[in-house]
């Protein structure tokens, strides 16, 4: 179909959910906007949207519309990003907020990230406050557990990170080697148990470890992993983390409850930015 006009159009007021609101998005007058969508709906032979007094809600096959829309939005927006690229060179500060266990397995993509724009500047805060995107605190946020919902947050679903339970060779040879989960009742932990955490591994040790055996707690990943490094105890970390260390043990299985969901977040405003594009480019290019 040669509509790509409309298309576009009515995508944005799918997104927007006003006509008023996709009118001064586009630069153009709502009865074009209400054109493009009625062109629309008579080449499909369908209609997109149900008309009411606050607003315009999707049929079903405007929800389908939507998707099909959005992906092919993405893909030539990445087109369009990657042309750019070629021909100007970013530069400024690209700020990412995570949580320490994610900030963790970034390096990579970071290192990438460098190397191809050098004049850029990288900050990372790695804090469990959710920083607001709307106030300009980030322009990425990697967050965890449920899906974030803001209607000004673009959300996509990072992946899907495994923890498991670790002891490092010194510790074993301290206090022997537990067999699997079940053998680890008179065994040593490290890290941050907490009821109720969104981090579920936190969760489950909380449940499942007697207070008095947690000899060192944090709630920093990273002096977790030296404590784990250094025969203190056994404690949680990232899978993908652990082909980094010499003489660390997995103890047991990773339980399908130790993994999290990992989101990409970035705000409608900020989302098509280059530095933004070139940065979740350099994230999504990672394996976990």
């Amino acid at each position: 179909m040669d509509a790509w006009t409309e298309i576009h159009t009515a995508y944005c007021v799918a997104r927007e959910g006003t006509v008023s609101k996709a009118a001064e998005v586009l630069g153009v007058h709502r009865a074009t906007v209400n054109r493009h969508i009625a062109t629309l709906e008579q080449q499909l032979g369908v209609g997109l949207f149900i008309r009411h007094r606050r607003g315009y809600h999707l049929t079903e096959a405007g929800q389908e519309f939507l998707n099909v829309a959005g992906r092919a939005h993405d893909i030539l927006d990445d087109f369009a990003g990657r042309v750019r690229m070629q021909t100007s060179e970013l530069s400024g500060e690209v700020i990412i907020t995570s949580l320490f266990p994610i900030s963790n397995v970034l390096m990579p993509a970071f290192q990438t990230f460098h190397r191809d724009h050098p004049k850029t500047r990288i900050s990372l805060l790695a804090d469990a406050a959710l920083l607001k995107l709307e106030h300009a605190a980030a322009h990425i946020a990697l967050r965890v557990g449920l899906k974030p919902q803001n209607e000004d947050y673009i959300v996509q679903h990072y992946c899907r990170l495994k923890f498991g339970l670790f002891a490092h060779q010194t510790y074993f040879e301290k206090q022997g080697a537990p067999r699997d989960l079940a053998d680890l009742e008179q065994h040593f932990f490290v890290g941050n148990p907490r009821m109720g955490s969104n981090a579920p591994y936190e969760a489950w040790m909380a449940e499942h470890v007697p207070e008095e055996r947690v000899i060192f707690r944090t709630a920093d990943a990273l002096v977790i992993e030296q404590a784990i490094k250094h025969g203190l105890g056994v404690g949680f970390m990232p899978i993908a983390r652990s082909a980094n260390w010499q003489d660390l043990h997995q103890i047991g299985p990773s339980l399908e409850t130790w993994t999290v969901n990992v989101w990409l977040v970035t705000h409608v405003d900020l989302h098509r930015t280059g530095k933004v594009q070139a940065m979740l480019r350099c994230l999504k290019a990672l394996e976990f």
